[in-house]
């Protein structure tokens, strides 16, 4: 699968692209809300892994647009904030699941990227 990540925070950013890598995906990074709608226009994605925090714009606001341009696609809300109001909007505008940090890593792989369809060619 590809995935991309949109975070600014470059550790988090990092540490979920490596596990991505490591169990056979295909990670692209953007570390701003600009330049992940930039690589979400031009890549093929099989879903996003979303901060609810960007310095450059609200990642709920993010979400809706990523869901205008492709409703099919499947984005995970990442935040290190336990917000409930931020997830439940998130879940509101069609967010796929959301995911705290620190990574539940076994909840990832098996809850997360275990129920992401796989898009057809």
């Amino acid at each position: 699968m590809r995935f991309l990540i949109i975070d600014d925070d470059v550790d988090s950013a990092d540490v979920l692209e490596t596990f991505l890598t490591q169990n056979g995906h295909e990670a692209v990074k953007a570390l701003s809300a600009g330049d992940g709608m930039e690589a979400f226009r031009s890549g093929n994605f099989d879903a996003v892994f979303l901060d609810i925090v960007l310095p450059d714009r609200n990642g709920i606001d993010l979400l809706k647009e990523i869901k205008k341009t492709s409703q099919d696609t499947p984005v995970v809300m990442v935040t290190g904030f336990k917000d409930a109001e931020n997830v439940v909007n998130a879940f509101r505008e069609g967010a796929f699941d959301c995911l705290l940090k620190p990574f539940n890593y076994e909840y990832l792989k098996s809850d997360i990227i275990g129920r992401i369809p796989l898009k057809k060619k």
